[in-house]
């Protein structure tokens, strides 16, 4: 029977949660979420990365069984399925593409966004790398800097287009987990994590007035900048908010999951807000230990400090620190802890807020919550390739269009837009 449902699929194989979310794309542009299945890694995951594919494949089933049946078993049906990857060996850049204006009238036509955009994709790749994803930061006009220019009059055009490249081994790991899972190739597409996020918390007021965000996960921390509603930087290292439990075990000689568990039950913030003195553990022999609260505040201090110093440094090598007016958007289960945005906040002399999932609703309730907000953009990304797309096209007729384009009309639709955000 045909299914006029526009359904939408979207999983995020992180470090420390497996999560899958069903969604369907409602005629006025909104997404409802309509399933969810989410299970922990269980080890499967490091730093991003697959380590164990047994393992992360029983997790990941769990996780669509779930996310299925809740939806009404209507994942089946889903027209474009996005996967988020982080780790990866990931990194990124920006390619200029230049054409010439030779038209009678020498106005900037569709034709010429669309070859200098391709020619900005033309860059050296190691032999182990792949593209994976592409999005237009800006054009130039005669080496002047506009959003759109088509009609403008011009003897040359330039594109500037955000380039993500990954190691294609590790890559496709994430590929292959989603085959055995019951995918094909062509019904899913790779996005990175912060693109995603970006996707699913900023306001266009951020994107247009600059913005930095970063998403502060268990094993990575990832990050984008975003100006004039182009991507200017985006990276990711392989450190993220567990590594700060590991310094408290270390440092304080505590179980490692008693430290990941005052983080989750919020018991140490609180500890924080009342202005304790010290918090009291026991220890293997029965007997009490009182560790000062100050020793916790220095040590969560430093490794946090250390994150964003090395965000700093690597936007500033970019030159993607200018024209950031919206200031900062953290995100990710890190990004809730009470001293984040306050560490944020000294390193990068700017204002931030906490970003979560923007308009997520629907019948599945809790995803209000920094911890959701990749695969909410991944959803979000779902719904945009949706709207591109013929609806006769289905899954399996999508190609990535973060670094392939479906059509004329599809490619003509993005440089009109300013390119995809993600």
């Amino acid at each position: 029977m045909f299914n006029s449902r526009e359904i939408l699929t979207a999983v995020e194989i992180g470090t420390s949660k497996i999560c899958v979310l069903v969604g369907e794309a409602l005629p006025d542009g909104r997404v409802s979420i309509i399933g969810r299945g989410m299970v922990p890694s269980a080890g499967s995951v490091v730093k991003g990365e697959i380590c164990n594919m047994e393992k992360a494949f029983e997790q990941l089933s769990v996780a669509i069984d779930d996310a299925d049946r809740s939806s009404g078993r209507e994942l089946a049906n889903s027209r474009q399925v996005v996967v988020v990857v982080t780790g990866c060996g990931i990194e990124s850049r920006q390619g200029l593409g230049t054409v010439f204006v030779k038209n009678e009238q020498h106005k900037v036509t569709e034709k010429e966004m669309e070859d200098a955009y391709e020619n900005a994709k033309i860059i050296r790749l190691a032999p182990d790398h792949e593209i994976l994803n592409t999005s237009g930061a800006y054009y130039l006009v005669d080496d002047r800097r506009v959003r759109h220019p088509l009609n403008l009059s011009a003897r040359k055009l330039d594109a500037q287009v955000h380039i993500v490249c990954g190691i294609a081994a590790r890559v496709e790991n994430f590929r292959s987990i989603m085959r055995e899972a019951g995918f094909e190739d062509s019904t899913f597409n790779i996005a990175f994590a912060p693109l995603a996020s970006d996707f699913g918390i900023l306001s266009e007021e951020e994107r247009e007035n600059g913005v930095v965000m970063i998403d502060l996960g268990a094993g990575t921390t990832s990050y984008d900048v975003e100006f004039n509603s182009g991507i200017l930087a985006s990276g990711v290292l392989q450190v993220g908010f567990d590594h700060v439990c590991n310094d408290l075990s270390i440092g304080l000689d505590l179980h490692i999951d008693a430290c990941r568990k005052m983080m989750e039950d919020g018991s140490l913030a609180r500890a924080m807000r009342e202005r304790r003195e010290y918090m009291e553990f026991s220890s293997s022999t029965g007997r009490s230990r009182r560790i000062p609260l100050a020793s916790f505040e220095t040590i969560i201090d430093l490794r946090l400090r250390e994150i964003f110093e090395i965000v700093r440094k690597s936007l500033a090598a970019k030159g993607a620190l200018n024209n950031l007016d919206a200031g900062g958007v953290l995100t990710g289960g890190g990004a809730l802890f009470e001293r984040t945005p306050a560490v944020f906040r000294e390193v990068f002399d700017l204002g931030c807020r906490v970003g979560q999932p923007l308009d997520a609703g629907g019948a599945v309730t809790g995803v209000e919550n920094a911890r959701y907000s990749t695969v909410w953009g991944a959803l979000k990304v779902a719904a945009y390739y949706n709207s591109l797309c013929d609806d006769d096209r289905g899954v399996g007729g999508v190609i990535n269009m973060f670094d392939r384009m479906i059509d004329q009309g599809c490619r003509l639709f993005r440089n009109l837009k300013g390119a995809i955000r993600v």
